[in-house]
């Protein structure tokens, strides 16, 4: 039989792997050469194939051609992933393992079969329009609770730039050093910005990762709105899993070319420095820099967080021993912390051992969710080791050197 007929037999009967089995020869293409198991952070921390991106791939093809059919242990296998992208980038054969996993857990989604943590997840977006059960008038808790500040001046009704915070940073207050340092840069620089308070909801992110794009549509219409109407220029992220839904996701979501320009905070930040809108003073410590996944690999940003770091007086930059396509996952993504913590927990440790080898003072990342998972995983080690390591987002490392650059005294 055609296998364009098989393909609307299935997507009408609405059978299992209906969507992945449309992706046609993707599916079939991959060799089992076996080079995803020796980057695959998941598998190299298991060593169980059935999680590995061949075993997943063996298993939904087989629900694709009907010799089984999705259940709640293969779901496990499915979404036990941090959607890190290596896989993809590193298949010899070009097989686009990303599409194809996301595929899967979309079919899993249509048939009811995903983990049931996805649905308080789902629920709590829904209701609070963020991760959390928090009331959204919250989002500005980590600037309101700053000494002497103006919340009005922060909440404009036309602004050059529009600061989209994103649901961990505005809500964690282990992340809000990170909103702090970039809202303490844009005033010390000049920058025309505005933040948007309770009319920022989440991007969608956690619902398009856990398979639930269908739901994402209405948020992506309401932000791409309501930036609109600040009259911005353009609109600058700090987390990279809110910039990768907003530059490569919104835009097909809604069918809708967006009319400004969409950056990432190190890009912007790379950007003030060239300007010369920002002085910078002497940070004397050896720093290393971690790319997230979303940023890194999934987004291509890769030279303009290095140049942010090498430009400021006193660091000394040293490279991780994986870095840029090659790095290695922190273990945050994918929704995994939530679904299996041991798991993230252990791929953590794997990266402070890489920071550990360094040498390495500070650090640096320019992902609130890495910095936290890599945080944990350092305290781990400093208890073990006694070795002290800091670990930073991007934005501080500047305010830091900004700061420096004002007392005239490098710290």
């Amino acid at each position: 039989m055609p296998e364009q007929m098989i393909t609307k037999q299935k997507k009408e009967k609405k059978q299992d792997g209906a969507r992945v089995f449309s992706k046609g020869d993707d599916l079939y293409a991959c060799s089992r050469c076996g080079t995803c198991l020796s980057i695959c952070p998941v598998y190299k921390n298991t060593l169980d194939e059935g999680v590995s991106p061949r075993g997943k791939l063996s298993l939904i093809e087989a629900v694709s051609n009907e010799k089984i059919g999705y259940t709640s242990k293969l779901s496990d296998k499915v979404y036990t992933c941090t959607m890190c992208n290596y896989c993809t980038k590193e298949c010899p054969s070009g097989v686009k393992i990303d599409e194809l996993f996301k595929s899967a857990r979309q079919d899993l989604v249509d048939d009811k079969k995903y983990p049931d943590i996805l649905d308080l997840l789902k629920e709590k977006i829904r209701k609070a329009y963020n991760v959390t059960f928090d009331t959204n008038q919250g989002r500005l808790d980590w600037l309101k609770q700053i000494p002497g500040i103006e919340v009005s001046e922060y909440l404009k009704e036309t602004a050059e730039v529009v600061y989209f915070v994103g649901c961990v940073s505005s809500f964690s207050p282990r992340s809000f050093a990170i909103p702090r340092a970039i809202t303490g840069i844009f005033k010390q620089s000049g920058v025309d910005f505005t933040l948007l308070g309770e009319d920022e909801w989440c991007c969608g992110f956690p619902l398009l990762s856990s398979g639930m794009a269908d739901q994402v549509k209405d948020f992506a219409l309401h932000n791409i709105q309501t930036v609109e109407s600040k009259g911005a220029k353009i609109l600058v992220t700090s987390c990279p899993s809110c910039f990768n839904t907003w530059a490569h996701e919104y835009g097909e979501l809604t069918g809708k070319k967006i009319p400004f320009e969409i950056m990432h905070v190190s890009q912007f930040l790379a950007k003030l420095i060239e300007e010369k809108k920002i002085k910078l003073g002497p940070v004397n410590a050896k720093v290393t820099y971690h790319d997230p996944c979303d940023l890194g690999r999934n987004s291509g940003i890769f030279e303009e967080p290095r140049k942010v770091i090498k430009s400021i007086p006193g660091v000394d930059f040293v490279e991780l021993p994986a870095k840029g396509l090659q790095a290695n996952c922190c273990g945050g993504g994918g929704n995994l912390e939530s679904l299996n913590p041991e798991l993230a927990a252990k791929i953590a440790e794997g990266k402070a051992d890489e920071i550990y080898s360094t040498g390495a003072e500070i650090a640096v990342s320019t992902c609130q969710q890495c910095e936290r998972t890599m945080n944990n995983a350092i305290r781990k080690k400093k208890n073990e080791s006694g070795t002290k390591v800091k670990v930073a987002d991007l934005s501080e490392l500047v305010l830091q050197s900004m700061e420096s650059a004002g007392s005239g005294q490098g710290r």
